[in-house]
């Protein structure tokens, strides 16, 4: 029987090789995140003790994954609402697993609880105490890993048998990041080199990404030292800026952790929304059809920050939108670039306009 390890590192592979075949074919697809709230952790045991502490776990962990900030868990509000995680929760079930946890002198198998959170009620506990909410459609990480360590130094692919590259998933999808290991096939090797991602030749990694169309690089060096310490240097890359962040840990998942964390709560300063009201006109041109009409019109009402839309001027092919909208409006413009379904020609000085072209 194959262990669970095995069976999720190949559908690991098998998501990360899908994913990079959309990216490939479709260089303006935007990332869904799916299972945005549900939350898994482990328990010992189905009873209602290990259900209330593994709901609190679950609950605050979709807290930080959708407002984008561990500081969450600095909230009083929040910290109440941990008292009584079963508002906010509407289905759980139990899976086993192949691990076991040791508990005074036994060993004791360990399940996973698995539980499905009301996005509204989490979206209304975030806005009531301040936090912004960060939407599904989040921005792509591309990440290229070069590892020194007994076996040598190599690319890591999603793959890899060190555990880098399980750390990283599990890390990013507990934050709400979708990663993708580059293919490291003909194409990728042709570009660029072990050597090149180990001493951070960040133009020569911007141009062998290019093919993945990425909306975030993550580029890095680490080594396995022989006293079993990891040390990584990373480079990432938001907007057009690349920053640097250097880190030690003794593990896998606390050396990936840090850095992941310091990705999302950057990336949750751009794209979440916080709680802020305001109006924004919309016209966009292009629609030359009712089918373009009636795609814009789902498409605007999907956009995370928009509370509802109306149609004010309908001129030929252009349509002029009323937008009611949570957040600032420059989230909105960041949003929508994020989808690259509409080119912005030009904004007003204050943005309470915008001059759109759809691209559909």
């Amino acid at each position: 029987m194959k262990s669970k390890t095995t069976r999720n590192s190949r559908i690991i592979r098998r998501t990360t090789f899908l994913f990079a075949m959309l990216v490939l074919s479709n260089p303006a697809l935007a990332y869904i995140f799916e299972n945005l709230y549900v939350a898994e952790v482990f328990v010992t045991a189905q009873n209602d003790e290990q259900l209330q502490s593994g709901a609190r776990a679950g609950l605050l962990q979709v807290l930080i994954r959708v407002s984008g900030t561990n500081d969450v868990q600095q909230s009083s509000l929040i910290g109440n609402a941990l008292r009584n995680p079963a508002a906010y929760y509407y289905q759980y079930s139990y899976q086993s697993t192949d691990r076991e946890f040791q508990i005074g002198e036994q060993q004791v198998p360990a399940r996973i609880l698995r539980m499905s959170f009301e996005p509204s009620a989490i979206a209304r506990l975030l806005c009531d105490a301040g936090f912004p909410v960060w939407g599904s459609n989040r921005p792509s990480i591309l990440l290229w890993l070069a590892l020194s360590d007994g076996s040598g130094r190599r690319l890591i692919a999603d793959s890899d048998t060190s555990g880098l590259a399980a750390a990283v998933m599990t890390q990013a999808r507990q934050r709400g990041l979708p990663v993708l290991f580059p293919l490291l096939d003909l194409e990728d090797e042709g570009q660029l080199s072990t050597a090149e991602v180990w001493g951070s030749f960040l133009g020569r990694i911007e141009r062998a990404s290019g093919r993945y169309n990425p909306d975030c690089l993550l580029s890095a060096r680490i080594q396995l030292s022989d006293a079993g310490q990891w040390t990584a240097n990373w480079s990432y890359k938001i907007d057009e800026r690349w920053s640097n962040f250097s880190n030690s840990a003794y593990n896998t998942e606390d050396l990936v952790a840090a850095i992941v964390d310091l990705l999302a709560d950057s990336l949750a300063e751009r794209y979440a929304i916080d709680s802020s009201r305001s109006s924004v006109q919309l016209r966009i041109e292009s629609i030359d059809s009712l089918s373009d009409y009636a795609e814009v019109s789902r498409y605007l009402q999907s956009l995370t920050p928009v509370l509802d839309s109306f149609v004010s001027e309908v001129r030929d092919s252009e349509v002029l939108f009323r937008l009611n909208t949570e957040g600032q409006v420059e989230q909105l413009i960041e949003v929508i670039n994020l989808d690259e379904k509409m080119l912005l020609i030009n904004a007003s000085d204050d943005t309470s306009s915008l001059h759109y072209r759809w691209l559909q």
